[in-house]
């Protein structure tokens, strides 16, 4: 834990928190000195005078330091924020929430020393997420994190660990939301030793009041736990350590406790899938905090934009366009138009306008039309489907549409002839959703004009394109990516729109996030080069299984598995294919050859005596879309007839194989197929 240095860290208070939290620091080793400051200094330099005799007897070389005032904190890495206001609590419940304006003027007076401080701010006074989001908008610093939900995280797993007699590292679990009584357990992907378990919720919620209620009794304070949640928070956001600490922090203009990943100092949101009723939970964690800090705000923050005059939103535009179809994407982030241009650029062509002519996708962050569709969808009789994995409700009226998915906090209107709406609480599930819409409202168009959707990969030389087919776990991937190393262009991985143009079958790409498992990473010696990228703090595609990231930063090559038995991998961006692996991307070939693969581990790669062509069931109709339902009704009524596809397709050359482990020998039979068929 000394290996990694950093410089000086404030402590503001010297009560149960600021002691502990000082104590750990001294003792720890890894930073240069603690500086201590409190209301009357008298606490402060009792503490610095503890400390200096604990320094010595330990040989700690921490300095302890007493500041007069806060304003010397200001060339420290870290400050940690911990004063307490003299008042009674007298709360049954709510507890935490007693202090809140007793302990506000104290925050404003410290934000207001602290104005524009560039450290990192670690609040620790309660109610935490209200005076972690009180001190960032009235000193305007701009890495300020609120302790509390990962003392509470801490609590949840031992508390289930006792309850299941496990040992605690075997629980994985989060507590999100408030540090208080409305707090988040997220029980439905809690997992211990792997597995989902049964989480007795209304137990667990007791037992979170009724521990911190008996260290009180006892001790007065609670001191070690939060200190403990501290010393994580300054290590993970100094980049000491790299890990997930759950923190208050603003995400999306919402102050609340969500799991962090610290990489290198740097934080990315992981918040873990919540089910409905959680989602509901956490909805109403934001409403509760906004009240209670509202009020504050009118009394302390002298500029509010969402009190004064909203300035005017610059709005962006991603028009997207493939075979003479288009839709433009517009948002009022551009993050989500950005991500537009990088999800569809490699295989169609995307580009940044400022006009939004023609098929529309609006998709804009505002939580307000996300509550207020869900609820019109939850009073009505509604429609329940999957949509891209995740549950959505929606409720048709006079063919207007209007949909949500609670588990991701996205809402939908969508009305004929008009553009299609999607508005989210966070920018990122914006991006996702409007790329998913956007690829099908191009599909619609696409299909009126003619094409189809085949469920195979494809790779193109010269324009001439192999498509391989089979069912799940056939190789398609595999032979696709094999090809690829061998210096073909990959076209798609899953699935390509085809059409007959006079005598020949054009092939185009479907844009989507590509799966590679982690064993075929290794086979093709893929998997370190894409590790070191992750280790060094980039991301791959979000709808990433977690499983699958933890087992990239420990180097872990085993396959890993769902309990249904489908396997988990490592999801990449379309341009990732190219940057991080190296492949080059086609947009549009003919197709000329056929493959049916089958992999057969440990055999010899060898060409079967089997003459399999490609049938009805290997297109995607309404009836066979598992994964994207037309609830918008953006396909065209009558889908094109696949009956000429068939027979041309049945006029190309076809072979089917048989796959070993082998890669040089796979890609040694591949070539000598492909050079035998051109």
């Amino acid at each position: 834990m000394t290996a990694a240095r950093t410089g000086a860290i404030g402590v503001i208070g010297a009560g149960a928190v600021g002691q502990s939290v000082a104590m750990l620091l001294a003792a720890g080793g890894w930073c240069e000195s603690v500086r201590v400051v409190s209301r009357t200094g008298l606490s402060a330099r009792a503490l610095v005078t503890d400390l200096e005799d604990m320094r010595q007897v330990m040989g700690s070389p921490v300095r302890a330091v007493h500041a007069v005032n806060p304003g010397q904190l200001v060339s420290c890495e870290a400050v940690v924020v911990c004063p307490r206001a003299e008042f009674i609590n007298a709360y049954r419940t709510n507890v935490r929430m007693a202090g809140l304006n007793a302990n506000a003027p104290v925050i404003v007076a410290l934000a207001r020393t602290l104005a524009h401080y560039q450290g990192l701010v670690v609040m620790v006074t309660n109610p935490v997420d209200v005076m972690a989001r009180l001190f960032a908008e009235v000193s305007g610093c701009p890495r300020v994190y609120g302790v509390g939900s990962n003392t509470d995280t801490a609590r949840y797993r031992l508390t289930l660990a006792d309850v299941l007699h496990v040992p605690a590292e075997d629980v994985e679990g989060h507590v999100i939301g408030e540090h208080g009584d409305q707090a988040v357990v997220c029980a439905s992907t809690t997992r211990v030793n792997g597995r989902s378990v049964d989480v007795p919720v209304g137990w667990v919620r007791r037992e979170l009041a009724d521990r911190p209620a008996r260290i009180n009794a006892g001790l007065g304070r609670t001191r070690c736990g939060p200190a403990g949640a501290v010393i994580a928070a300054l290590r993970a956001g100094l980049g000491l350590e790299d890990r997930v600490v759950e923190l208050s922090v603003n995400h999306s203009g919402r102050w609340m406790g969500i799991p962090l990943r610290f990489t290198a100092g740097t934080p990315s949101v992981c918040l873990p899938r919540l089910d409905a009723a959680e989602a509901r939970q956490l909805v109403a964690v934001d409403v509760k905090l906004r009240d209670a800090y509202e009020p504050l705000a009118r009394l302390h923050v002298p500029v509010r934009p969402s009190w004064e005059e909203k300035p005017a939103v610059t709005r962006t535009a991603t028009c997207i366009t493939t075979a003479a179809q288009a839709v433009t994407v517009t948002s009022n982030t551009p993050v989500v138009t950005d991500w537009a241009l990088r999800y569809f650029g490699p295989w169609w062509n995307a580009t940044s306008t400022a006009a939004a002519d023609g098929p529309q996708v609006i998709a804009d962050v505002n939580s307000d039309r996300v509550t207020e569709i869900t609820q019109r969808v939850a009073d009505h009789a509604h429609e329940k489907t999957v949509y891209a994995n995740a549950s959505m409700l929606f409720d048709r009226d006079d063919d207007t549409v209007l949909a949500s998915q609670p588990d991701d906090k996205l809402a939908y209107r969508a009305e004929p002839g008009g553009p299609l709406h999607i508005y989210g609480c966070e920018d990122v599930p914006v991006a996702l959703a409007a790329a998913r819409l956007a690829r099908e409202a191009v599909r619609g168009q696409l299909m009126a004009d003619g094409w189809s959707i085949l469920h195979a990969s494809a790779v193109v030389r010269d324009r001439q394109t192999v498509l391989t087919l089979g069912d799940k776990g056939a190789g398609k991937t595999t032979t696709a990516l094999l090809l690829a190393r061998a210096g073909w262009q990959l076209l798609a991985n899953d699935r390509v729109f085809i059409r007959r143009e006079d005598n020949r079958l054009r092939v185009l790409p479907w844009p989507s996030a590509a799966a590679i498992g982690l064993g075929l990473l290794e086979a093709l010696d893929w998997y370190d080069q894409v590790r070191d990228r992750v280790q060094r703090g980039e991301q791959l595609h979000p709808t990433q299984h977690q499983k699958v990231t933890d087992a990239l930063h420990s180097g872990s090559r085993t396959p890993l598995w769902k309990e249904s038995g489908k396997e988990l991998k490592p999801q990449f961006f379309p341009d990732q294919l190219a940057v991080w692996l190296g492949l080059t991307l086609a947009t549009e070939g003919h197709a000329a050859h056929l493959l049916f693969p089958r992999i057969a581990p440990g055999a010899e790669p060898a060409l079967l005596d089997e003459d399999r062509s490609v049938e009805a069931g290997d297109f995607f109709t309404a009836g066979t879309e598992d994964r994207y339902p037309d609830v918008f009704g953006l396909l065209p009524a009558a889908l094109p007839s696949t009956g000429p596809l068939l027979d041309l397709l049945g006029e190309l050359p076809r072979h089917t194989l048989r796959f070993g482990h082998g890669v040089k020998a796979n890609i040694g039979l591949l070539k000598q197929i492909t050079e035998l068929a051109s």
